[in-house]
């Protein structure tokens, strides 16, 4: 085995020399190299200024894109009807006994995710749907009387065509691609070239999400950034405007029912006292089976049409929020699932307790009744105040 001299005579660096090789330190043999050093990353007043100038191009052009979308929704007539038409579409769904099922791939996936979650928290029953999962058994989900929302930039992604076929022929279709709405065609895409995610389907309509220049004109590179920055802003845009038509017909309003489906962090944070908890009994709706006749589907119809999500049954007991969004199942009946309380499981508070006081009594997974002001009582659930 060969092995490695730490003792260098005088005479080895002498041979160095003369083979021109730089003598190595006293503290490395001759004749092993030592491994490269990685290149420090250049600093200094031009390289600070190379990157900032790519972040203000960047963040340059996705404004300019938003205010593209903003001229073609004020001035352009045929993606206003579309846009309203959309938003009527989607009210009727959820008055109906329906909800809103988003579906996109990949990038456009996570858009339609981002869009479920903001409709959920303003009280639109939303859920999103893979489109690779759908052909696996998750098309169960759709019924006729839901709205299909499709997110895809080109229009043309392969694994939302494929599951048009087996979406309800009753089921209202809404495409956000970068197509163009027409007015005068028939198909809601307009134009010769049409949009596979529209075409042959009369209840289908389009919302456009256009880019002033591609991706890749603008960044030298196709990677999804302002096409998804454009969908998501009109994601946002058909949300609150669906909100504030729905909670308008209901007689509520869309920040009220925003803060009662955000309990936690600085929104929640807000609240003080047990009463700004509490969800009057009045404004929770009665359903008229008990716990034994009626089914969690029910419950889940009336909970996101209610202003707080708390549904009432007949024989007196309640099924708070929290419990019934755990139920898997949504044709289990009620008393199997578990999910009612009855009065005598009830915890009876003052609603002017400081909320530090509340927290000393109380115990995760109850219900509290709460005395209001003017011998009103309301209701909360435990892990809204702790």
């Amino acid at each position: 085995m060969s092995r490695i001299i730490t003792d260098i005579p005088a005479a080895a660096f002498a041979t160095c020399k003369r083979t021109h090789v730089q003598p190595p330190p006293q503290s490395q043999p001759c004749g092993l190299a030592s491994p490269p050093g990685t290149p420090p990353l250049a600093s200094g007043p031009s390289n600070s200024e190379s990157i900032l100038d790519l972040a203000v191009h960047v963040l340059a052009t996705e404004a300019a894109s938003l205010t593209d979308l903003t001229r073609l929704y004020t001035a352009n007539a045929a993606a206003r009807t579309s846009f309203v038409t959309a938003v009527q579409a989607v009210v009727q769904s959820l008055t109906g006994h329906g909800k809103v099922v988003f579906s996109g791939m990949g990038k456009s996936g996570k858009v339609a995710q981002k869009i479920v979650a903001t409709m959920n928290s303003l009280g639109l029953m939303s859920f999103f749907l893979h489109p690779t999962e759908a052909m696996h058994g998750d098309m169960g989900i759709i019924r006729p009387q839901d709205t299909l929302v499709l997110v895809s930039y080109s229009g043309t992604t392969a694994e939302l065509v494929k599951i048009l076929p087996h979406v309800p022929t009753q089921t209202t279709v809404i495409a956000m691609t970068a197509h163009a709405a027409s007015l005068s065609s028939s198909s809601s895409c307009g134009g010769s070239s049409g949009c596979p995610l529209t075409k042959g389907r009369e209840n289908a309509m389009l919302l456009p999400t256009p880019l002033h220049e591609t991706e890749e004109a603008t960044f030298g590179v196709s990677a999804p950034t302002t096409s998804t920055t454009v969908a998501m802003a009109l994601g946002d845009a058909l949300a609150l405007s669906v909100a504030d038509t729905m909670h308008q017909i209901e007689g509520r309003r869309t920040r009220d029912v925003f803060h009662a489906f955000h309990p936690g962090g600085a929104i929640g944070g807000q609240k003080k006292v047990l009463a700004d908890w509490a969800v009057d009994v009045a404004d929770i709706p009665v359903l008229e089976g008990t716990a034994e006749t009626t089914r969690v589907a029910e419950c889940l119809m009336a909970a996101f049409r209610s202003k707080d999500g708390w549904v009432r049954l007949k024989d007196g007991a309640v099924v708070p929020p929290r419990r019934l969004k755990a139920v898997e199942d949504p044709d289990t009946m009620v008393s199997i699932a578990g999910i009612a309380v009855k009065k005598e499981a009830w915890i009876v508070l003052d609603g002017g307790m400081k909320a530090d006081e509340v927290r000393k009594v109380v115990k995760t997974g109850q219900v509290v009744l709460v005395r209001l002001p003017g011998g009103e009582t309301g209701f909360a659930e435990s892990e809204d105040i702790l």
